[in-house]
């Protein structure tokens, strides 16, 4: 699903989950030149999927955390 989101938008739970979905299917298809770019690419890919599964299991939990993100003091 592809959304076209206006600054001032606020995603459901499901949307939010969507778009970091696909902003990590985009990096999964991405190569990059070098090993750096390669590591930076498939670290962002996973940490995105760590977060959708977070951003699930509190939607499920009815939590506000998301225990993929270590310290949420931090506004």
């Amino acid at each position: 699903m592809c959304y076209s989101l206006s600054m001032s938008e606020k995603l459901s739970d499901n949307q939010a989950h969507d778009l970091l979905t696909n902003a990590r299917m985009t990096l999964a298809q991405a190569t990059g030149e070098t090993v750096r770019a390669e590591t930076a690419l498939r670290a962002a890919e996973k940490s995105l999927m760590l977060l959708s599964l977070g951003l699930l299991m509190a939607a499920e939990q009815g939590s506000d955390g998301n225990r993929a993100i270590k310290d949420q003091t931090q506004p």
